[in-house]
């Protein structure tokens, strides 16, 4: 997004407007990708001799949860977008692009779950245990730490 510098009235001017999902410049084998375009909702005002870009981000993404391995979809967004751009002298233009990518990416959950109740795999059978109970024995051995229950500390 190109903001134009002699277009912004001593007032400032509201932004508003939607970016391609092209621009968050996420690979393939990224763990979340776009599932729409990016929107903003900026405010841009000339402040001594420095543009202020404040206001909203968002963008429909597209993930796989931690703990079930489901594909799904989530807003990820910051209400509290806020860059300065000093030294203007000589340019015309703004291109604000890279930081509403940032921002996105910044924001993208760092243990994304399709739901916060999501039960997750069994660790024994692999069957997806939010669709229902699995028929797996839940004896007390066969766990990976269980050869510490029998230190004698």
């Amino acid at each position: 997004m190109i903001i134009e510098i002699d277009k912004i009235p001593e007032q400032g001017m509201s932004l508003e407007g939607v970016e391609p999902p092209e621009v968050l410049a996420l690979e393939q084998s990224a763990e979340f990708h776009p599932a729409g375009p990016l929107s903003y909702d900026l405010y841009a005002q000339l402040v001594d001799g420095m543009l202020i870009v404040s206001g909203s981000v968002a963008a429909e993404m597209r993930g796989c949860c931690a703990r079930c391995t489901q594909i799904f979809s989530t807003t990820v967004s910051d209400s509290g977008f806020l860059r300065d751009y000093s030294d203007l002298q000589g340019m015309e233009e703004v291109d604000v692009t890279e930081d509403l990518r940032e921002t996105i990416i910044l924001n993208l959950p760092r243990f994304p779950l399709c739901d916060e109740t999501c039960k997750g795999l069994c660790s024994q059978c692999g069957k997806d245990l939010n669709e229902g109970p699995c028929g797996c024995s839940k004896g007390e051995e066969g766990g990976a730490w269980d050869a510490l229950n029998s230190l004698n500390l």
